[in-house]
């Protein structure tokens, strides 16, 4: 972790400008090609949710930018955020776990099982929230192909420079699987070039699924 020295950051005043808006966060959706990922899920019978979920965060976590969060009034880059995710509990309810980041899939993929059992476990009675800002904010909507959504977001700084994601259900279309991906950053941190780069790097990724999940 590292601390930005904002008066020397070459997007000092991008930030400045944006930091005044009481809500500077915006979102983007686009289609991610996710063909080679169902196609390895057929073949190795895999959770396709725990391994969207490890290229999803190894992509953003490839971008610097979206490791940026501001702290205690400071902006301070991450160097691995992990995941802090939305789970089905009882009688269509969710709650929220996190899965400590791991590059090796195979480490990262048993952490999102013990933390999936452990969140059910509790029978949905543990409260919401994640004490750190290391994280991103991620959900699924496995039930509905959506184009784009938005996020509510409480009246706190540090919790608006999270960037929060969602994907929704993957559907074939035109000789291909797609899956809408949808993520949401604060303006004042994250530009629209590297908020590019992350959707990018998730399709890149996804591309090279095979390479990346099996070892």
């Amino acid at each position: 972790m590292k601390i930005i020295d904002v008066n020397s950051w070459d997007r000092k005043k991008s930030y400045d400008w944006f930091s005044r808006f009481s809500n500077p966060a915006y979102h983007l959706g686009a289609r991610i090609d996710v063909s080679a990922l169902i196609n390895l899920k057929n073949e190795y019978k895999r959770s396709f949710f725990e391994d969207m979920l490890y290229l999803t965060v190894k992509a953003l976590n490839s971008v610097p930018e979206m490791r940026l969060r501001i702290v205690e009034d400071k902006v301070v880059e991450y160097d691995a955020p992990s995941p802090s995710f939305t789970v089905a509990t009882r009688g269509g309810l969710f709650d929220i776990c996190r899965a400590e980041w791991d590059d090796n899939p195979d480490v990262f993929r048993k952490r999102i099982r013990d933390a999936i059992d452990e969140t059910v476990g509790y029978g949905g009675n543990k409260q919401f929230g994640d004490a750190s800002a290391d994280v991103y904010y991620v959900t699924c909507l496995p039930w509905l192909d959506f184009d784009t959504m938005s996020d509510p977001i409480p009246d706190s700084v540090e919790s608006l420079s999270i960037p929060r994601i969602c994907w929704g259900k993957y559907v074939f279309r035109d000789g291909k699987y797609e899956l809408s991906l949808n993520i949401t950053v604060s303006h004042a941190l994250v530009d629209g070039k590297p908020l590019t780069d992350a959707f990018n790097a998730v399709q890149s990724f996804v591309n090279d699924c095979r390479n990346l999940l099996i070892k």
